[in-house]
């Protein structure tokens, strides 16, 4: 066959990290995966009618499948190929958005999706079954996801400061009393009859989710880095919040965080009462949902949710998720300094292109605009 119509002959290895593997083991792993890309040329998409892929779609399907390996790749598994466990490894690590783009982002839905089209295909042509535990689609979730305004943001933290926080114990009728102490029961893991007056006034003080919104608005924390953050990140005394290169999302360098006096003010009352709570003895995590594990991207969706219903927040035919959070703060950010590169130190971004995508008006500002082409003139 020759190299016009041989689509292995287009596929090149160096975009991908082999340096782990000697000659030996790169030659075999070059022969692997140009076996791969004739599968898929010639039979990958229906095995059972000899269907393959058009040229243009194959490199970038040997591409996604060995990022995948080298992901989830440990210092013996040197044969570059990929197990089944290791495929669901990587799905997971997607789902919670901890695999990133090459700019630091997360990626999209349909992006997701076809990482899992690329698994399904190879592990066809290994002849191994495997079916993929999550299902992504091309709905448009984190990157699509609209700005909060500034005025929502503050919604938003108020919002927190008083979440699962009861009225007092003795001010509540009995009605209003047993169901609350139901819903305290199920938050605190509890059972209703064992939920007393020490708990409602537990609960009026709780720092955990006020502390968590305000590092999330200060930083444009996504949710990967909301689950990886530990205490030792912290440093209060001088208000900021350190990340190493082995705790950074897709990124191979320190990252420093300026804190606001509110974000630090919450931290520190929450860290000791951190210390009282039987849960965290064994776990360096900053912050733990009701069930003791670090927080994913569907219990922060589902605490946004709760929280903008709490602050009367409507998305009114906007795309809302956690990284919309972020998008704000990007977005506030550039508007106040009109500066790529402090949008990109906050953000945690390795380009001044992947920080660009926030240079846009305030949705205030749009606002604003559109009432000065109204001139001074007023309706009665």
């Amino acid at each position: 066959m020759s190299s016009e119509s041989d689509p292995s002959a287009d596929m090149s290895f160096s975009e991908v990290d082999l340096t782990h593997l000697n000659s030996q083991e790169r030659m075999i792993c070059m022969d692997h995966f140009q076996n791969f890309c004739q599968y898929l040329s010639e039979r990958g998409k229906q095995p059972k009618k000899n269907e393959g892929y058009a040229g243009s779609s194959i490199r970038p399907m040997v591409r996604r499948v060995m990022q995948a390996v080298q992901q989830t790749s440990t210092e013996d598994s040197s044969a570059m190929q990929l197990r089944v466990d290791s495929a669901d490894q990587f799905i997971q690590a997607l789902n919670k958005d901890t695999v990133t783009t090459q700019d630091g982002d997360d990626y999209a839905e349909g992006s997701k999706r076809k990482f899992v089209s690329a698994l399904e295909a190879y592990f066809r042509f290994q002849g191994t079954e495997w079916t993929a535990e999550i299902t992504f689609t091309d709905n448009p979730t984190n990157s699509g996801a609209d700005p909060f305004t500034r005025a929502e943001r503050e919604q938003l933290f108020k919002a927190a400061t008083t979440y699962k926080s009861p009225p007092t114990y003795r001010n509540v009728s009995p009605e209003e009393r047993d169901r609350w102490n139901a819903d305290l029961a199920q938050y605190l893991n509890k059972p209703k009859a064992k939920v007393g007056p020490n708990d409602w006034q537990e609960l009026q003080q709780l720092w955990r989710f006020p502390s968590l919104i305000a590092v999330a608005l200060d930083c444009g924390c996504r949710a990967g880095m909301i689950e990886r953050l530990e205490v030792d990140q912290i440093h209060l005394e001088d208000g900021r919040l350190i990340t190493p290169p082995e705790k950074t999302i897709k990124n191979d360098s320190s990252w420093t965080n300026d804190l606001s006096d509110r974000s630090v003010t919450c931290l520190r009352k929450w860290f000791k009462q951190r210390e009282n709570r039987p849960k965290y003895d064994d776990s360096e995590h900053i912050w733990l949902n009701r069930h003791g594990n670090p927080y994913e991207s569907h219990n922060l969706n589902s605490l946004l949710r709760n929280l903008m219903d709490e602050a009367g927040i409507k998305a009114n035919g906007r795309t809302i998720s956690w990284h919309s959070i972020r998008h704000s703060t990007g977005c506030y950010l550039y508007n106040q300094n009109k500066d790529l590169m402090i949008v990109a130190n906050t953000l945690r971004q390795n380009t001044l292109k992947a920080a660009k995508r926030y240079a846009h008006p305030a949705p205030e500002t749009k606002k604003e605009a559109v009432e000065a082409l109204q001139g001074d003139q007023t309706v009665l």
